[in-house]
């Protein structure tokens, strides 16, 4: 037998329950609490202990002990239970189609098939529980790889976009490692260049220097400048005094220009003989030699000024990467530029030099030097590098992107394949229990064999007429029947028709019914079986809670342990009665009830604690409220008054019902009732908004006002019924003191 409950953590509103001073579970056990409160949560406990887990909270803990033995999550209780609650109504009959489960009672005969049955079944139930251990491990290792390619997926995503902004995730991760079929690692160094690649901007296009300067054609020029000869009558003080020879030539011209007859310098008139000796030596050849020797000193001039305006970008233009090699090139490219001055430089002056001697020869020989025109082709290849980079910025980002993808998937790449060839594993080993091998029986065939042999010896027809014998005696009516169906099962018929529309308490009447013969089949020992039973008395009349009472007590006398859950105050009155006097349970009973705290304004945590003395001694649920209420004391905490809350509109609906007896409803009652409006109506709103939660949380001024409105209630009672209200008071109050 199941002695206690030790732990509970993690199911629903047993958030963490540790056993206090309570009596141990004895066979006969009666839990008692209010709608809400937790029992059918702690019933679903029971539901999966012997399976060691219940999938609908997979974060449950708890501790069961069975005599010296302690069974946590994980272990499977050894001992069969069944029980009955919503759940079980939902997996073995469908109310609302009018369906249910076949039940197999077995025959008199074929003991020996049966035995084999047993043994099936209990092979078959190793079986569930290793194939459900397999799924658990299957499940979490897909859950693991699931977290491996969200992790890799934040770090992918952060690389990429540079921020921890999710726009890379798990889908995605999968996908491409789908695609990668080896690992393709970075070095580090590589890894650190591609993150600085990602990091950087887009830059815009650069446009490449440009310098138009042909200087073989400027060296041929000179050279064949230099080299021509004039012939003139040469005026030797002109020709051995160069200043004062461009500065006769200019006033030659000068002359020329405004016919003068006298010098302007020394204001004597011209000799003809003079002007003819000038004439001579700048004659014309002189002057188109001149011409041309300075449309080629006024075109180096231009390039000279050209060369003087033409500077590179400034590196900070340039991508990071190609900093160290323009810097290098660009200082080539200024030092040659200067080289380059230089050199028109001195051709200028050679040619200026041949103007003055335009009837000698002079000999010019300097050797043509590229250097100036290969440094601008490198400074312009590396510009060149940086244009093509923008131009195919998004291409490469993109490249970078997909190796740093490859790179951090190729990290996982090892346990992801580990992964999936232990989830392969866990499949064709799960496979194998469902279907079994050639030299082994799976589920799926052991159940099929333990239906043939149930068919052989069982009989659900038997069932059908236990069935529908004790329903006619719960309903006092034999219109709803239980039918076999062709397929299987049972059809549930209301005078020969399907039956629809049943109403609550037709369903919870065939509910319980079929539990009670579910309970005489052949897949459950009564004797060795533990059986745990949630309200069977929802939504029946009074006359019905005694047939369901009766048809109880006779159903689990005999079993190994019982566990009794109820809300109903007079069917609990009724269980109480029955232990108390049954022999059997004379020293073989233990009663609880389930006590809820508050944790916030949001969440509950349920305790189970021994039953309250009160409710065993009062013979109606309405004495037992009236006492609570007339000893309420605000402690000034919001759990003693959430407990109140639901106590006061208990007690003013059974006053009410007795003092207006009519079909209105409550707030119809309240009307006929001659008392102050105003309180009138805070009873109301105290009663009926603060006894029906929505979810909304806990109103801090529910102390407060549970104080007021008992005190308003209480006045209401004494003032409407005085007699009643005193003989209340005498036994609550006066008696006391």
């Amino acid at each position: 037998m199941i002695k206690k409950i030790s732990k509970i953590k993690n199911l629903g509103v047993f958030k963490n329950y540790s056993i206090g001073s309570i009596p141990e579970f004895k066979r006969y056990n009666v839990i008692y609490g209010w709608n809400g409160s937790g029992k059918t949560t702690l019933s679903k406990l029971f539901s999966g202990v012997n399976l060691g887990l219940i999938l609908e909270y997979p974060d449950l803990e708890y501790e069961i002990s069975s005599d010296s033995v302690t069974f946590k999550h994980g272990n499977q209780y050894p001992t069969k239970i069944r029980v009955f609650n919503k759940k079980y109504v939902e997996d073995n009959i469908e109310l609302l189609n009018a369906k249910a489960k076949s039940i197999f009672i077995l025959g008199a005969k074929n003991k020996e098939i049966s035995e084999q049955i047993k043994q099936d079944e209990k092979k078959l139930e190793q079986l569930k529980i290793e194939k459900n251990k397999l799924e658990i491990e299957k499940d979490k290792k897909e859950k693991g790889k699931d977290q491996k390619f969200t992790d890799v997926a934040k770090i992918i995503g952060a690389t990429l976009s540079g921020s921890t902004v999710r726009n890379y995730q798990r889908p995605q991760a999968k996908s491409d490692f789908d695609l990668l079929k080896t690992k393709e690692t970075l070095e580090d160094a590589k890894l650190v260049e591609f993150q600085t690649i990602l990091k950087q901007e887009e830059k815009p296009r650069i446009v490449e220097l440009s310098y138009s300067l042909d200087l073989e054609e400027c060296y041929k020029q000179t050279i064949s400048l230099c080299s021509s000869v004039v012939k003139s009558n040469v005026i030797k003080h002109l020709k051995d005094h160069e200043d004062i020879s461009n500065w006769v030539e200019s006033g030659l011209k000068l002359y020329q220009l405004h016919q003068n007859k006298k010098c302007e310098f020394c204001d004597n008139s011209f000799s003809k003989e003079r002007l003819q000796d000038l004439l001579a030596h700048f004659n014309k050849e002189d002057q188109a030699l001149k011409e041309q020797i300075q449309k080629v000193i006024n075109d180096l001039e231009q390039k000279k000024d050209q060369l003087n305006i033409l500077k590179a970008p400034e590196k900070a233009l340039l991508y990071k990467e190609l900093h160290t090699e323009y810097v290098s090139r660009i200082t080539t490219f200024s030092q040659e530029k200067i080289n380059l001055l230089l050199e028109i430089t001195t051709l200028i002056q050679e040619l200026n030099n041949k103007k003055n001697k335009t009837t000698e020869k002079i000999s010019f020989v300097r050797t043509l030097n590229n250097s100036f025109l290969n440094s601008l082709s490198l400074l312009n290849q590396t510009i060149e590098k940086h244009n093509k980079k923008t131009e195919n910025f998004q291409i490469q980002k993109d490249e970078v992107n997909l190796k740093l993808k490859k790179h951090y998937l190729s990290e996982i790449f090892d346990e992801i394949k580990q992964i999936d060839k232990d989830v392969k594993e866990y499949t064709t080993n799960i496979l194998s229990i469902q279907n079994g091998t050639p030299n082994s029986t799976g589920i799926k065939g052991l159940q099929e064999l333990i239906n043939k042999n149930k068919a052989i010896i069982s009989s659900e027809h038997k069932a059908c007429e236990e069935l529908n014998k004790k329903l006619e005696i719960f309903l006092g009516r034999d219109e709803i029947k239980f039918e076999v169906a062709p397929e299987g099962g049972y059809i549930i018929k209301r005078n020969n028709k399907t039956a629809g529309n049943l109403s609550e308490g037709e369903k919870t009447a065939i509910s319980f019914i079929y539990f009670i013969v579910h309970l005489e089949d052949q897949n459950f020992n009564l004797k060795d079986g533990i059986i745990v039973i949630d309200d069977p008395v929802s939504s029946l009349d009074s006359n019905s809670l005694f047939q369901a009472f009766s048809f109880l007590k006779n159903s689990v006398k005999d079993a190994k342990q019982v566990f009794l859950f109820t809300h109903n105050f007079d069917f609990l009155k009724l269980l109480l009665n029955w232990l108390n006097h049954f022999p059997e349970a004379r020293n073989n009973k233990s009663y609880f009830m389930i006590k809820n705290s508050i944790l916030t304004d949001e969440e509950r945590n349920a305790d189970l604690v021994e039953l309250d003395k009160l409710l065993q001694e009062y013979d109606s649920e309405y004495h037992y409220l009236c006492k609570r209420m007339f000893e309420y004391k605000s402690d000034g905490t919001i759990e003693t008054a959430y407990q109140i809350t639901n106590i006061t509109r208990k007690v003013l609906e059974t006053f009410l019902m007795f003092v207006v007896p009519t079909n209105e409803n409550m707030y119809q009652k309240m009307e006929a009732i001659d008392f102050d409006k105003v309180k009138k109506d805070a009873i109301y709103k105290f009663t009926n908004d603060q006894s029906h939660k929505t979810g909304s949380g806990f109103d801090p001024s529910l102390v407060q006002e549970a104080q007021k409105n008992i005190k308003h209630l209480l006045e209401m009672m004494k003032k409407v019924f005085p007699s009643h209200y005193q003989s209340l008071e005498d036994q609550f109050i006066n008696k006391k003191s």
